[in-house]
């Protein structure tokens, strides 16, 4: 009797537990999952290299001085516009003027003195024709023009060094910029650069009219990035505004700087900005995406729709309150869409895109209500 009660009970509890698991079953197929769905649409893709950039001017020229001396003169402050030839710097002249002085006096000495020497040496000449001077004395005459000659060669080169020296006292614009660092103040002695030591940058002077973003972008991203790709850039001052450049400049080797750091082995980058950016300032920092391919007429969804289901990669349509899961093939991934391919999809066909709590219960043939979708336009037609 033992027995049979005991065998009794275990299949009680068994069809209990079948019963719990088949109206489990048939509550979860019964409730309709929340869901959120858009339009399918034909469209633009872009792929992006994200990366991050800094400003900077196309033209950033450094200046120092050739001659030593104290900054008698300061003619700019920093953020002044400058012309080419605009005055900067007046460094201390008394040395050179006084060596130009003396340069100028060698060279007088040393004309007037030639011009001596090559009358001397017509006289010699006329008085050798008329055999009243032997050859001896017309040489020794035309030998003391060659020196005169000489030492006036020297004096002349002697003199334009002294003069360069002069005119390099009062520094001059080479552009046409801002200046947009002075390192240098009234009173403060100059230094002139040598081989194993640099000299005095006084100050930068940049050339705003064009501007460029220098970035670093990682080793696995710089084989799809090629120079003439076009990038939106949009910068920590201007969250709202995106600026467009084009890629300029690819390094053929890793920026070392940055090679052992946790950044990773990145490549230099150089992006011009195009168009107005007369509000943007050297040294802004931003975010930079890269347009790396782009595709016309393609199919695409957005990226959080693209899910798998036993290992396959698809999207669920939905029809007539019902989810369909449609296997699809994926391409090129933008910012927010990507690109995908089925001979079971076609425009305008209805898919579900979240919230992510429903697309992660979600299974092929469950039930979901479709919720009013307040957010962004599902599926523009560029992205």
């Amino acid at each position: 009797m033992r027995f049979f009660k005991r065998k009794r009970n275990i299949i009680i509890i068994s069809i209990i537990i079948v019963l719990i698991i088949i109206i489990s079953i048939c509550s979860r197929k019964s409730t309709n999952l929340p869901v959120k769905t858009a339009k399918i649409a034909i469209g633009t893709i872009n792929e992006f290299v994200r990366t991050s950039g800094k400003l900077e001017p196309l033209v950033d020229v450094e200046i120092s001085s050739d001659i030593m001396g104290k900054a008698l003169n300061i003619f700019v402050e920093e953020g002044s516009k400058v012309k080419k030839g605009d005055k900067l710097i007046q460094i201390d002249f008394i040395n050179q003027k006084s060596r130009l002085r003396e340069a100028q006096t060698s060279l007088d000495v040393a004309i007037t003195n030639l011009e001596y020497k090559k009358f001397l040496l017509a006289n010699k000449k006329e008085l050798l024709n008329d055999s009243l001077i032997s050859y001896s004395e017309f040489k020794i005459a035309e030998l003391d023009y060659n020196n005169a000659l000489s030492h006036h060669e020297s004096a002349k080169s002697y003199y334009e060094i002294s003069k360069d020296n002069m005119e390099k006292t009062l520094l001059l614009s080479p552009i046409n910029g801002i200046v947009s660092g002075l390192y240098v103040e009234e009173g403060e002695n100059i230094i002139t650069g040598t081989m194993n030591n640099p000299g005095t940058v006084l100050m930068t002077i940049s050339d705003n009219n064009q501007m460029l973003v220098k970035s670093d972008v990682d080793e696995t991203s710089i084989i799809k990035t090629k120079k003439g790709n076009i990038a939106e850039i949009v910068f920590d001052a201007y969250p709202d505004t995106t600026f467009t450049g084009t890629v300029t400049k690819i390094a053929n080797r890793p920026d070392l700087t940055n090679t052992l750091t946790e950044i990773g082995t990145v490549f230099p980058v150089e992006i011009l900005i195009n168009g107005d950016y007369e509000n943007l300032l050297s040294g802004m920092n931003c975010e930079v995406s890269i347009i790396t391919e782009s595709k016309d007429s393609v199919i695409k969804v957005p990226i959080q729709a693209v899910v798998m289901r036993e290992g396959n990669e698809g999207i669920f349509t939905m029809k007539n309150s019902i989810a369909k899961f449609v296997d699809v093939k994926s391409g090129i991934i933008g910012k927010e869409f990507i690109e995908i391919e089925s001979d079971s999809i076609e425009e305008d066909m209805k898919i579900i895109i979240g919230p992510f709590t429903s697309l992660k219960r979600l299974e092929n043939n469950d039930r979901v209500t479709d919720r009013e979708f307040k957010g962004k336009p599902g599926l523009s037609q560029g992205e």
